[in-house]
């Protein structure tokens, strides 16, 4: 099963990125602890997306694509913005919350609710950059 939703990434639609995802992952018969994980990563990694990609009211979009496989849920985001690399910083749950950047806990978040997080980042200006969230189902 494959599922694809290309939205503009703005603030109003990640409300309807996260509920494409959560009918998605329902149709799978996941447990409720599952698919709450896959929810609230889904949500903290679109409104990344849209507040950091696209800053300065920069118009691009975010294509969603779910993919199930046999024991795992695969999200995948991909947006046309200024790339993103996660450094140790963004990782380190030893970092002081008052140390930290305002929000910046979403992407530390997102490594512990999901089983794998990867990103690839554009080469070059305009190009995708491509954030994969796997959640293992046990199935």
């Amino acid at each position: 099963m494959r599922d694809e939703l290309r939205v503009a990434a703005t603030i109003g639609n990640v409300p309807q990125v996260s509920d494409f995802v959560r009918d998605t992952a329902k149709r799978l018969r996941l447990p409720d602890d599952v698919l709450f994980d896959i929810d609230l990563a889904v949500e903290e990694a679109s409104t990344n997306i849209v507040r950091h990609a696209y800053e300065s009211g920069r118009a691009g979009d975010i294509l969603v694509r779910v993919e199930a496989t046999d024991g795992a849920v695969r999200i995948t985001l991909t947006d046309w913005g200024r790339p993103f690399v996660a450094d140790a910083a963004h990782l380190a749950v030893d970092v002081p919350v008052e140390v930290r950047a305002e929000g910046g806990m979403g992407v530390l978040l997102v490594h512990e609710l999901m089983d794998e997080v990867t990103r690839t980042a554009a080469s070059a200006p305009g190009g995708p950059n491509v954030l994969t969230m796997v959640k293992h189902t046990g199935r």
